[in-house]
């Protein structure tokens, strides 16, 4: 075997033997009565079925790992059956044949793989404790919610058309004849008792639904039409193509171009998913624990739940106000980051340009939640145990599409009517009821063309800005005098923070004018 090849192998060798080190350290952290199997075993196990896995390369011959693996199911079973009084767990025996499976990976090749799943291994070995606290908590209800959450992210969601919705209100006319992409031209054969007119404005459709650009008809005659293509790259549009002609009623198609079923509920998924982690979070940690960390995370879930949380137990022991206040410091101010990660999926330009503000009055927020720590002199005051209920519901998720609809009809509609100059006024009315709509409504606006960059961010942080102090005006009605004290002062430099990064990170001086492409339908997509 030539030298660079025995130390690869080698090297995979090694590697096998510290997975199962690694998965048999964790295992011998157990109590002593509960070990049966160790360190030295797993490593022998992993080795087990690295030299399988060798040997059936080296011999051709793939029976040699099922008969490693059956040998070692037999030693196990074995093995489990003697000590059957420690408890029906197969925890150990069940580890024992990954770890068996790990090593055949690695000397399979596929070595990321196996210390992807080596580490998932011991994560789901560790925390055995915080898993078992985690399904004592876990009801009948938040099953149902899983389920739920799962069915329409894997089978509503991949049904719905990826089309926005000025599309279905119009007509088919025709299909494409013929292509000249020398000349951006398209001719279209009519369809029978089909007519057209010249000027008219014409979608091609891939597939019936797959919206890729324009035709403007300049010719026109009983049985067909030509015109000039505008839209995605002309080479992708080929003869059999079906040709629709929009319904005509500018208002309705300029609303309904803002709505994409499928992009809207993929958003409510993703913003639902980030609420659910958070409220798993919640769970395994407890709802009472350390003040801090729980208003983090129940930032994730609500931050507005969370304010609402501790203003009304403000009233009940308003000697704990200053840890109430880091408690909502820092439920406000993990909202900036996620804003951040939330845009970042659908749209990379938009993130990079909100960066810097947002992630100024995030971390102007923290910086101030642990000032109010620090300042603290009761440390050991008593703090509300948090109770939030599932934040995955069919109702939830359906009146949030409903409200990011209407916001997105309403940006959609202010821009093309009434121009670029309201949108400070939609984001701060959007922003008072939920910041996620807004900035998803801004984020399509942008991809579409509509407001350039800097313009559309501006407003997104002004949403977002305009949300954090609506949770300062539930504070003043729902909590205590001196909490909503506390707050103010820190509200008003998170805000003071993020207006002056505005006002040096953003060039408004052509916001206004940028008119982008016209609104047209399709431009949704």
């Amino acid at each position: 075997m030539p030298q660079d090849t025995l130390l690869h192998v080698f090297a995979q060798f090694g590697l096998v033997g510290l997975i199962g080190f690694l998965i048999g350290l964790e295992r011998e952290m157990r109590p002593p009565e509960s070990v049966t199997l160790g360190i030295r075993d797993f490593v022998l196990f992993a080795l087990l079925g690295g030299l399988s896995a060798f040997l059936a390369d080296r011999y051709d011959n793939t029976w040699l790992i099922l008969a490693g693996f059956a040998g070692l199911l037999a030693l196990t079973l074995s093995s489990y059956w003697a000590e059957r009084s420690h408890g029906p767990g197969v925890t150990t025996e069940i580890a024992a044949a990954v770890t068996f499976l790990l090593g055949v990976l690695v000397l399979s090749g596929m070595t990321e793989l196996a210390i992807a799943l080596a580490v998932g291994t011991v994560a789901v070995l560790f925390p055995k404790a915080a898993i078992k606290r985690f399904r004592s908590q876990v009801q009948a209800q938040d099953m149902r919610a899983a389920l739920l959450f799962l069915t329409i992210t894997f089978i509503v969601l991949p049904v719905l058309p990826n089309l926005s919705l000025d599309h279905y209100a119009s007509f088919p006319v025709g299909t494409v004849s013929a292509v000249d992409p020398a000349a951006g031209r398209v001719e279209i054969e009519l369809a029978p008792e089909r007519r057209v007119s010249k000027d008219q404005t014409l979608e091609v459709l891939q597939d019936g639904a797959h919206f890729l650009g324009h035709v403007n008809v300049t010719q026109v005659t009983q049985e067909s039409a030509a015109g000039v293509w505008e839209g995605a790259d002309i080479t992708r549009v080929q003869a059999g193509m079906s040709v629709r002609r929009p319904l005509g009623i500018d208002f309705l198609q300029v609303m309904l171009s803002a709505l994409n079923p499928y992009r809207i509920w993929l958003i409510v998924v993703l913003v639902s998913l980030i609420s659910f982690i958070g409220y798993v979070l919640i769970k395994l940690i407890g709802g009472g624990a350390g003040i801090g960390l729980t208003g983090l995370v129940g930032g994730l879930v609500s931050s507005t739940v969370t304010t609402l949380s501790f203003a009304r137990r403000s009233r009940e022991a308003p000697e704990g106000n200053r840890l109430f206040a880091v408690a909502v410091l820092l439920a406000a101010s993990i909202m900036f980051p996620r804003l951040i990660v939330e845009i970042a999926v659908f749209n990379q330009t938009l993130m990079r340009s909100i960066l810097v503000p947002l992630g100024v009055m995030g971390v102007t927020g923290l910086l101030l939640a642990v000032f109010f720590f620090r300042r603290s002199q009761a440390l050991s005051a008593t703090q509300p145990e948090l109770k939030f209920e599932n934040p995955f519901s069919l109702k939830a998720a359906v009146t949030f599409a409903l409200v990011f609809a209407a916001i997105l009809m309403v940006t959609r509609l202010a821009t093309s009517y009434l121009g670029n100059a309201w949108l400070p006024a939609v984001a701060v009315v959007s922003g008072l009821t939920d910041a996620d709509a807004i900035a998803f409504s801004l984020s399509n606006l942008h991809r579409a063309g509509l407001v350039s960059t800097d313009w559309a961010s501006f407003n997104l942080v002004l949403g977002a800005l305009s949300n954090t102090f609506m949770k300062l005006f539930l504070v003043l009605t729902l909590g205590h005098r001196e909490l909503f004290r506390h707050l103010l002062v820190a509200f008003v430099i998170i805000g003071a923070a993020g207006i002056f990064t505005m006002a040096l990170h953003y060039d408004l001086s052509q916001a206004l004018q940028f008119e982008g492409v016209p609104a047209v339908p399709g431009m949704a997509n």
